[in-house]
């Protein structure tokens, strides 16, 4: 892993993330309309870059629409970039650019790495859905950033 940072994406980065979202998963990027949201993040400013050096290898669409509080909506590393620590690297910076005391995130029963990345980085269980995936169920998490040490 090189060094992390993230950077507000551009409209000129949509077709890279775009492919980056596809690559990983056609089938979801397509149902649920990910070009668009993708599109609406970066004209909203809530969609960041996540670069390891100067290599662009994911992003995060990130708000303030859970209850508002801080919510990590999506995040997507690039799989040949996957296990390598940046994902916790890249939640870990929004939780210090986050304006709320708390930030939230979910993710599928199925999605161990998602899950892995988010005990790394500080967050706790907080509940569970049944119903929104059939037969994968979402898992919600948050972090208190009051008690998070500066680093």
């Amino acid at each position: 892993m090189g060094n992390i940072k993230l950077k507000a994406a551009t409209i000129k980065d949509k077709p890279l993330l775009v492919h980056m979202d596809y690559s990983l998963n056609k089938i979801e990027h397509i149902a649920l309309k990910r070009e668009e949201k993708i599109t609406k993040s970066i004209l909203n400013n809530e969609c960041f870059i996540i670069l390891s050096d100067t290599s662009k290898v994911g992003f995060i669409l990130f708000d303030y629409r859970f209850f508002d509080n801080g919510w990590i909506e999506l995040i997507i590393i690039d799989e040949k970039h996957q296990g390598h620590g940046i994902g916790s690297a890249a939640i870990k910076m929004i939780g210090r650019l986050c304006k709320t005391t708390k930030i939230f995130t979910s993710t599928n029963q199925s999605n161990e790495i998602m899950q892995k990345a988010l005990n790394k980085a500080g967050f706790t269980f907080a509940g569970k859905i049944h119903g929104l995936d059939e037969g994968d169920p979402e898992l919600f998490y948050f972090k208190n950033l009051s008690e998070q040490n500066p680093s």
